[in-house]
């Protein structure tokens, strides 16, 4: 009889991490008491199988209150909570006295339930198979219906089957991250150190000006034809800051994946995904950006897909801290001002593509390779096309950003070219037109200035901003009756301005 009670209880667990994917969490030393993980039962979080001839009914509950401490050291750990655990006991016989309270209502430790222990005893029943299937929420085989003459199976050759299994998986597992050393990884935190130095002494990382220079994302010269520009901001970044926080995160994520798929597959999703986030970027931030963020991001996406491809592996791993540390990144670009979202989506979704083009080493699946690839290209000819109309229609916008610059660095000779040249191209913008003659006032341009001013004037009566720089000049030149005019009409459009009302003041006296 224990013999067939020990057959049935190996036997179970074969089933279950077998047949159900039941990954193995301990199994002790004797083998009579093993820890399972189910795959889809989510009422559980672990079922504890335990081989003990129940002599009284203390006896359980020595072994509940025992196993509740255990689990209770868990927690102290750092295993997350609250745990659910299911305990199944595989005896000959009941016990000969009363089942204890711990038992039959169950045993909880911790406040709020931080663990749950519920307990089930097999003994040899004609519905046991039933019960368990309930419970476990799976389809079991009758061990006697395997093998009749169970008592002559040899319970060791079970035992060696599930440890091999298990080992199995775990050597798998353990190959998975085992495909490469980095090497990847340690050039890109070199070129993009080496690159921060160079933009500092070439006049600063946060400054634009250089930033454009050494290739960052600039809408306007991608509209143009500067492609590469797609490439060059993964090598920069703007401020040590953002130097530094780019850098942890490559140095720490960046060798998992190059482990887990080779240094080649590596480097191939990390330009497509620095890529895929410029032309995010491109497509939904008017801005000029660089960083590695967009490339970091893909490194989650690709081991997205290997949590996809292995799931246990994956949740076993990193799975739950990867998304904690994706969720709290995104969440910081939405609430952290001048952080580029688009980009940082562009980058996750593009490394998981990049993952499913290349795939997993020794795991290749072709058509999966192929479909990656059509939606890639597909996705990105998309965003890249949208981008370019949202730039044009931008246009204007992008002028005054680039000319605003040049007088802010004083450098009003540089900004009058820009603006002459980009006022024949956009056709006679107000804003470009007034722009311009803000600066024809800084360099003494008098008569330009009231040109272009009174251009957009007509273009735009209600400019009143014209009108008053109009009333200015010509107060500057003694034409009192058309400065007070002018102003007259500035005060039409914001009659509340402080700055109008003291210049009509001075007019009138």
């Amino acid at each position: 009889m224990v013999n067939e009670q020990d057959y049935f209880y190996w036997s179970l667990i074969e089933q279950l991490v077998i047949d159900q994917k039941f990954t193995i969490l301990g199994l002790s030393q004797d083998g009579n008491e093993i820890l399972l993980e189910p795959v889809r039962n989510k009422q559980y979080s672990i079922v504890r199988l335990r081989r003990m001839d129940v002599d009284w009914g203390n006896s359980l509950s020595i072994d509940i209150e025992k196993a509740g401490l255990n689990f209770q050291s868990l927690l102290k750990q750092g295993i997350r909570g609250p745990l659910h655990i299911l305990n199944i006991y595989v005896s000959t016989l009941p016990p000969v006295d009363d089942y204890p309270e711990a038992f039959t209502k169950g045993h909880t430790i911790g406040k709020k339930g931080a663990i749950t222990i519920s307990s089930f005893l097999v003994i040899k029943e004609e519905d046991t198979k039933k019960k368990l299937e309930e419970i476990l929420n799976v389809s079991l085989k009758n061990p006697q219906e395997q093998n009749e003459t169970s008592e002559l199976e040899d319970v060791q050759e079970i035992r060696n089957r599930v440890v091999s299994h298990h080992n199995e998986l775990r050597e798998e597992e353990r190959k998975l991250f085992q495909n490469g050393k980095p090497f990847f990884t340690y050039i890109f935190l070199i070129l993009q150190i080496f690159m921060f130095l160079l933009l500092e002494f070439s006049g600063g990382s946060e400054n634009t000006e250089t930033l454009i220079q050494f290739g960052a994302k600039f809408n306007p010269y991608i509209y143009e034809g500067e492609w590469w520009r797609f490439v060059t901001p993964i090598v920069l970044h703007i401020g040590f800051f953002h130097l530094l926080m780019n850098s942890f995160a490559l140095y720490y994520i960046g060798p998992a994946v190059e482990r887990a798929y080779g240094s080649g597959r590596f480097l191939i999703i990390y330009i497509l995904a620095g890529i895929s986030g410029s032309i995010a970027s491109f497509a939904f931030s008017p801005f000029v950006s660089a960083g590695a963020s967009g490339a970091i991001f893909g490194c989650f996406g690709a081991l997205l897909y290997i949590g996809i491809h292995n799931r246990k592996a994956f949740l076993r791993t990193m799975g739950s801290n990867l998304f904690i540390i994706i969720g709290i990144n995104l969440a910081l670009g939405f609430v952290i001002p001048n952080i580029d979202n688009a980009g940082h989506i562009g980058g996750l979704i593009g490394g998981f593509l990049a993952a499913l083009i290349v795939q997993i080493p020794q795991k290749k699946q072709r058509l999966l390779s192929i479909a990656g690839v059509i939606v890639t290209l597909g996705l990105l000819y998309g965003l890249y096309q949208f981008g370019m109309s949202e730039t044009e229609s931008q246009s204007p916008q992008y002028t005054l950003m680039r000319a605003q610059e040049f007088i802010e660095a004083q450098d009003y000779e540089s900004a009058y070219t820009y603006l002459s040249n980009a006022n024949k191209e956009v056709n006679n913008s107000p804003n470009i037109l007034f722009q311009l003659s803000v600066v024809e006032i800084e360099l003494g341009k008098y008569d330009e200035a009231i040109k272009h001013l009174e251009q957009i004037t007509k273009i735009d009566d209600t400019f009143h901003e014209a009108h008053y720089n109009l009333a200015v000049l010509y107060a500057q030149g003694g034409n009192l009756d058309l400065a007070l005019q002018k102003v007259n009409k500035a005060l039409q459009y914001d009659s509340t301005n402080e700055q109008y009302n003291q210049l009509k003041q001075q007019l009138t006296q």
